[in-house]
């Protein structure tokens, strides 16, 4: 990439450098003849290096105060990065205890933290990914946009702890807004929307439009994480889904009409909630390659260490320069 300077006007300074080509006549000693003394070969060859030391670093300092970089920069990159955007329920019904069976059990986690607890080992476990975390009820709420910082994260996951959630689901909302964070930039490894939720929808047409363009035009896959409350919520496995008219088996339809890949996970207890994060991550552990843009790469500290190093020289020079005969 060509480099650029961030003050290029300095450059007018780079003259300066041929100051030290100039005879310096007070260096010379006062004497009647030397004619009839040897040519000093190895005076002279320490003088030009004294004075391309000299010239160097004028040089090199004056690149350095201009700012050189580049800008633009794009390189290759070959792993298992992937972008992720984790969208968790965070309605009332998210608070409620997780339970197999008609009767909660007294000392069972709720979904909230179930979910949380798989999701932060599932942020751990993939390091190389660009993240970003949202949260639905009534509406949705960026909680992170896509960041390689994975702390934030894992924050952002832990502040789900806090307080109690909306009163209602609406997850057509927060499914659109969170395949708009996809758009208007490109990227050459996979992505995917992780949902978890323990709810469905009824989608009108617009909706459905939305969902299924915005799948379509961003390259996003889409896992859905069902987590069921025992036998009151739907079973979407089993084979007389059709007939059932519940906005969870209804949701779970029409993703699997979608042209986009997608996958149900239901779990039921915190086994079955890790068990389909560490598939999910299988799913995304193939090595793709991507190019990344750099932000500017400066290189005024290369100019700046040239420029100690012919100092050094030139200090070092002077130091066996014959100043006076006496």
């Amino acid at each position: 990439m060509p480099v650029d300077f961030l003050r290029p006007w300095l450059l007018l300074m780079l003259p300066l450098a041929l100051l030290p080509l100039l005879p310096r006549p007070a260096e010379a000693f006062s004497y009647s003849s030397i004619d009839w003394l040897p040519r000093d070969a190895i005076g002279a060859a320490i003088d030009h290096a004294r004075r391309l030391c000299a010239m160097l670093a004028m040089l090199t300092m004056v690149f350095g105060l201009a700012g050189p970089g580049r800008s633009h920069v794009q390189v290759m990159r070959t792993g298992t990065a992937s972008e992720i955007l984790i969208l968790m329920d965070r309605s009332a019904s998210m608070d409620g205890v997780m339970s197999k069976t008609p009767v909660a059990e007294p000392r069972g986690q709720s979904k909230n933290a179930v979910a949380r607890h798989a999701l932060e080992r599932f942020v751990a476990g993939r390091p190389d990914d660009r993240l970003a975390f949202m949260m639905f009820g009534i509406s949705p709420v960026l909680a992170v946009p896509f960041t390689a910082n994975h702390r934030i994260i894992d924050a952002a996951l832990s502040g789900t702890a806090i307080g109690r959630g909306t009163p209602d689901t609406r997850l057509d909302r927060g499914l659109i807004a969170a395949i708009r964070q996809f758009d208007g930039h490109s990227y050459a490894g996979r992505r995917a929307i992780v949902l978890v939720s323990d709810g469905g929808a009824h989608l009108d047409a617009d909706a459905r439009a939305a969902i299924s363009g915005g799948l379509a035009r961003n390259g996003v896959a889409l896992y859905f994480v069902y987590l069921r409350s025992g036998v009151y919520s739907p079973d979407l496995t089993k084979p007389t889904l059709a007939d059932d008219q519940s906005e969870e088996a209804e949701l779970h339809r029409y993703f699997q009409g979608l042209s986009s890949p997608y996958r149900l996970y239901q779990a039921e207890d915190a086994a079955a909630m890790a068990t389909a994060m560490s598939d999910i991550d299988r799913q995304h552990s193939a090595v793709v390659t991507f190019e990344e843009r750099l932000p500017r790469q400066d290189c005024s500290t290369l100019c700046f260490a040239l420029a100690l190093f012919a100092c050094a020289a030139l200090l070092a020079l002077r130091l066996v320069q014959v100043r006076s005969w006496s």
